[in-house]
Parts: C-alpha cells; structure tokens; sequence
C-alpha cells in the first residue's frame, strides 16, 4: 500500500489507504509515526489506532517482513531470563503470551515443554553466581534447580492462565512416552509455553485492525524514509511518489535497524550488539513423530540452550543466540 502521487482532495475517512495517504500528505497532519511494521510496531499501532489517534505506520519492506517473519515461532515468557533476574520481563511476558492465546488461537496454540534432567543438584552455585551479575550460565542444570524455575515461572504465568502448571517426570515414564531419549536422564520437567504458526500474517492482522479502527490512521509498506528536516519527514514510495507529513510522536520500531534508522533521524545510537538467533528446519518424519506434540528444551555443551519442535510438519531445531 503506497501513496499514488495524488494529493486531491481525498476523505480522511475513506477505507482506501491510498486516499488515506494522500490525504496526509497534503494537510501534513499526523499524530504519530511508527518507523518499522514489526510485531512492535504493528501491536503499537494497532493500539494507537483503538484509542482515536492518528497514526502512520511505514516499513521499508513488506508489514511483518524482516525479525518478525524469521524467529523461533515461540510465543515464550522468557524462562532462561529468571536465571539473570529479569523477572519483570518475564512477567510481561507470560502475561502477553497467555493474552495471545486467548485473542489469537487461530495463530497461537499451546506446546507441551520438555526439559531433559541429568542430575539432581548441578547447577545450583553457578545459577546463583548468574543471578548475582557473573555472565557464564551454568553447564547443567539439575532438577532441584529446574523445579525451583518452573516454579517461579508458573508464578510469573498466572495471570490469565490457560495452560497446566509444569510437573515433573520421572526417568521411566519419560523414556515410555519418547523411546529415542538418552538413558543417562534422571528425570524430564515438562512446562507449557506456546507457538505461532504465521507470525507474519499475525502482523498483517494487527495493521488491519488499526486501519477498520481508525479512519485517521494509514499503513505503507516498501516505503523508505528520504528525509527529516525540521520536524517534517518525507518518504518515498515503491513506485517513487513522495509524500511529507509532520508527525507530534515519532516510535522508531524497526527492530536490528534501529541504529540506521536514528541515524536517518539525525540521532545516532548504538543500541544493537549483533546477537541473532539460529534456526534450521528439517524433513525429518521419524523425529517428528518421537517428539509427538512436544518440544525439546536442552542443554548444549556450553551451557546454551537449544530447542528442537514440530514445526508445520518439520523439525525446527535451533539454539536461542549465537
């Protein structure tokens, strides 16, 4: 959706996002830009727009095409994060994730977790060094200290539950109900987090929300910004039409590009480090069918965690950060 070039006199009101476009750009009028349609700033404009404020959303590719088309399709509340005492992010978290499920379960379902145990107590020292500020992660994590997780993490959960609380499974019936585990297990926790099938169409349906919720509010995709001179910004199209509005509020949400982006602002940052997450799919039928419904939640080597689910019929397998 991108301007046509045409300021006419176009109704504010209209349902055409273009007439919407062009009507911004010859009256200048907006209340907030949203620089990048990502889950972020799609779920902000959305939210925007339900409140009566005008609002315009561009990404200079696709709505929902770049962090947000190309995670792990979790929808988690952040477990490995209580190690490090970010347990107001794992609050929100579990909050946003449990909301989802109840909003939108034609997208988000709930997935049976299961943690591999291979000890009773390991763990404990190097977890406590870890919530004092150290920034090595244990090498293993016992049961003891997985019980005490999951249940912090239930805690954290509770507000608009609609999942099980988490258990724990003893080492034969973990191996009866997935044969190709390792016997070197004591024991499996299981918990429940959830995932999403399309995330990208989950985007889309936020920004159309916005757009039926708000005649003032606009959305362009394959739109760059150009400039922004005294407070008035310009972009162009895909088809190379320019439009300018003034916005009172610009939200930079443009995700591992927001330190491009400030520097087209003419405000430079370095807020990103580099960290990205890795994933690999694979047609694997046999694994598939071992981890019947559930994910894999385990350790690497070095103390990573790694994952592994059933994904549309494949195997996703990945680690966290690299």
């Amino acid at each position: 959706m991108s301007p046509s070039g045409d300021a006419g006199a176009a109704d504010p009101g209209s349902a055409d996002p273009i007439g919407r476009l062009a009507f911004m750009n010859r009256t200048g009028d907006v209340d907030v830009v949203i620089l990048g349609a990502g889950i972020n700033g799609a779920g902000l404009f959305r939210d925007l727009c339900a409140q009566g404020v005008s609002c315009l959303i561009v990404d200079k590719g696709d709505f929902g095409s770049g962090t947000s088309a190309a995670p792990s399709r979790l929808i988690h509340g952040g477990l490995k994060y209580l190690e490090t005492g970010e347990f107001g992010l794992v609050a929100q978290s579990t909050l946003e994730r449990n909301l989802l499920l109840k909003n939108a379960p034609h997208y988000v379902s709930p997935l049976p977790t299961m943690i591999p145990i291979f000890s009773w107590s390991k763990g404990m020292w190097a977890a406590l060094r870890t919530l004092l500020g150290s920034t090595s992660a244990p090498r293993s994590r016992g049961a003891v200290l997985i019980k005490i997780g999951l249940t912090i993490y239930d805690f954290y959960g509770s507000r608009h539950r609609v999942m099980p609380r988490h258990r724990l499974v003893g080492r034969r019936r973990a191996l009866s109900e997935i044969p190709a585990l390792t016997r070197s297990i004591v024991a499996t926790g299981i918990y429940y987090d959830a995932k999403i099938s399309h995330p990208e169409r989950l985007v889309l349906e936020l920004i159309t929300d916005g757009l039926a919720a708000n005649a003032l509010a606009a959305a362009a995709n394959y739109t760059t910004l150009v400039s922004s001179s005294n407070g008035v910004l310009a972009f162009r199209s895909e088809n190379g039409a320019v439009f300018a509005v003034r916005p009172k509020l610009v939200v930079n949400a443009a995700g591992p590009w927001i330190d491009d982006v400030n520097a087209s602002l003419g405000a430079p940052s370095k807020m990103i480090g580099g960290t990205k997450g890795s994933h690999i799919l694979l047609k694997h039928d046999e694994l598939v069918r071992s981890l019947a419904g559930r994910m894999l939640y385990f350790e690497a080597d070095d103390g990573r965690i790694c994952l592994v689910y059933d994904y549309l019929g494949l195997a996703l397998v990945g680690s966290t950060d690299i």
